[in-house]
């Protein structure tokens, strides 16, 4: 093998390693890239998951509200026509009612505060 063979093939191999490694740097840079689109995606997806679901809570406390002011207001209406202890025996019970329906408007008001709180941490989101 003559020096200007040898050469050559050294300046060959050399380009053809710094190549070689090039590529592999491109290809780790882009399983790096995707492992971290990844991690946002699922954290994306768990805080919608999040999100959906405190919505749904909301929807089922919103209903519990109605159907307890509701209930509340049925029996003060029936203790209207009724007298003496049977009256007050309603009254009791819609009084009940009431502060439970109280509580739940309290536990609505920080729900929708909650999910005001998630709805802002998701737009943030990359």
């Amino acid at each position: 093998m003559t020096p200007k063979t040898a050469q050559g093939l050294t300046k060959n191999l050399l380009a053809s390693v710094a190549s070689a490694r090039s590529q592999y740097r491109l290809y780790l840079d882009q399983e790096r890239n995707k492992r971290e689109s990844d991690a946002q995606t699922q954290k994306r997806k768990a805080a919608e998951d999040e999100l959906q679901e405190l919505k749904q809570q909301r929807r089922v406390l919103d209903e519990v509200c109605a159907i307890l002011e509701n209930d509340a207001n049925k029996l003060a209406e029936e203790a209207e026509g009724k007298a003496g202890s049977k009256m007050a025996q309603l009254i009791t019970k819609s009084n009940t009612l009431r502060r439970r329906h109280k509580e739940k408007k309290e536990e609505l008001v920080k729900m929708d505060k909650t999910i005001e709180e998630k709805a802002m941490e998701l737009r943030h989101l990359p």
